[in-house]
């Protein structure tokens, strides 16, 4: 069953003053262990790849990390789906707290897809929730996959044109802690004929033609980009598609 409700205030993005956008390279400096012959990722998303990486060169690159307060995103070893690194996106509740990273899409994109290992390792608050993976149109997001704090279960969002927000329920049990899925999801641009597909350790749970405000993709995210949005989630494998 889907449920709508109505859309908070993203403008508090703009109000994060301490926000600090950390390159790829600034996080080689972290003391990860990693396997650089690790083989690259693939996936069966269709489109011109943008990347495929494994984290193992110790740097988030080509992904920009967005960090405040006492929110990190680095390298981490030993925990990875392959070889030896991931990312590792830590939050928690205290005020200001943010760490996500993002790949921009080329200008005019049209349809994007995310293939990607994620585990999250810390749940955060009951009546939030910690995100597998979200897709943006310049400063709105308006589609992404969460695991539910209070239940486990795993969620779609989205974001209709009048501002309200889309929820339906993606599966009937709780997602454990501290195990590694691989979440793959496609979103296509197109105003009131636009569609999403998710799938969830190599199972379609999600195939359908959407309503969202837009006809361009600018983002694809790991993490959450309003603070307190607590949680520990390592990202491994990742590819992206456009």
């Amino acid at each position: 069953m889907s449920k709508l409700r109505k859309l908070g205030a993203i403008g508090t993005l703009g109000l994060l003053v301490s926000t600090t956008l950390v390159f790829g390279s600034a996080n080689t400096a972290v003391s990860a262990t990693c396997s650089p012959g690790t083989a690259a990722p693939t996936s069966p998303l269709s489109g011109r790849m943008l990347t495929a990486t494994t984290f193992e060169g110790n740097s988030l690159s080509p992904f920009v990390a967005t960090t405040s307060g006492n929110g990190t995103a680095t390298v981490a070893s030993p925990t990875a789906h392959s070889g030896t690194c991931s990312a590792r996106l830590h939050a928690t509740a205290a005020v200001g707290s943010v760490a996500n990273m993002g790949l921009a899409l080329p200008a005019g994109t049209r349809r994007a897809g995310a293939d990607a290992w994620i585990n999250i390792a810390t749940a955060g608050l009951p009546g939030n929730n910690v995100p597998y993976v979200r897709f943006f149109s310049g400063a709105t997001r308006i589609a992404d996959v969460f695991r539910d704090n209070a239940t486990g279960k795993l969620w779609l969002r989205i974001t209709n044109p009048d501002g309200t927000f889309t929820y339906t329920r993606l599966s009937a049990t709780s997602i454990p802690l501290n195990t590694w899925h691989r979440v793959q999801m496609q979103v296509r641009a197109n105003g009131a004929r636009s569609s999403i597909e998710v799938w969830f350790d190599g199972a379609s749970i999600f195939s359908k033609e959407v309503g969202l405000g837009t006809t361009s993709l600018s983002k694809v995210q790991f993490g959450a980009e309003h603070p307190r949005q607590m949680g520990d989630s390592y990202v491994d494998d990742v590819v992206v598609r456009r």
